[in-house]
């Protein structure tokens, strides 16, 4: 099973110095990612990313194309910290090709993070059966009346919980008993 996230997201990690396109380098799992639009921000912070959107849709960042490996799921913890954010949400969508041009075939919604929550989500990979690659995006939507939110409103981090190992390998020697 492929455990993913912004944060336990295993994209290629490459530090390239903008805050257009932000990955830590420092093994927390943050692949890079770009902003929705460019009047957001976007900055990385020790442990996670720190997004900022404006009015509008909903907007926030964006991983690259992963391929698709098997089953798994998306974890990673949000945390909402600014009042004109009405809702913050990871969002998967899956493509038929895994290169740039590719067409989106349908989306997968986690539940919202409101203001003053921090919460690990997890969103299970589930894609429609001619899809080969999917995409990562961190989005939120500022309350009604809002212009812009604060740079740092909307955190993203590791999911600090460890991975699924699933069942145990049986031993290998008969010196050793199965049941431990």
């Amino acid at each position: 099973m492929r455990r993913i996230g912004l944060v336990v997201v295993p994209l290629a990690l490459a530090l390239l110095g903008s805050s257009a396109l932000a990955d830590p380098g420092d093994g927390s799992g943050l692949g890079p990612f770009r902003r929705t639009t460019p009047r957001g921000s976007l900055e990385r912070d020790t442990g996670g990313l720190i997004v900022g959107i404006p009015s509008g849709r909903a907007w926030g960042i964006e991983s690259d194309l992963v391929p698709l490996d098997g089953p798994g799921a998306v974890t990673l913890v949000l945390a909402v910290d600014d009042p004109e954010i009405s809702e913050a949400f990871v969002r998967i969508a899956y493509y038929a090709r895994a290169d740039a041009r590719s067409r989106q075939l349908v989306t997968r919604d986690s539940p919202y993070v409101r203001v003053g929550e921090d919460r690990r989500i997890s969103v299970e990979l589930l894609p429609p059966p001619e899809a080969i690659a999917y995409r990562v995006r961190v989005l939120g939507r500022l309350v009604a009346g809002a212009v812009r939110s604060r740079i740092d409103a909307i955190h993203v981090r590791p999911d600090p919980t460890p991975a699924d190992r699933g069942r145990a390998r049986p031993s290998l020697t008969r010196l050793e008993p199965d049941y431990w």
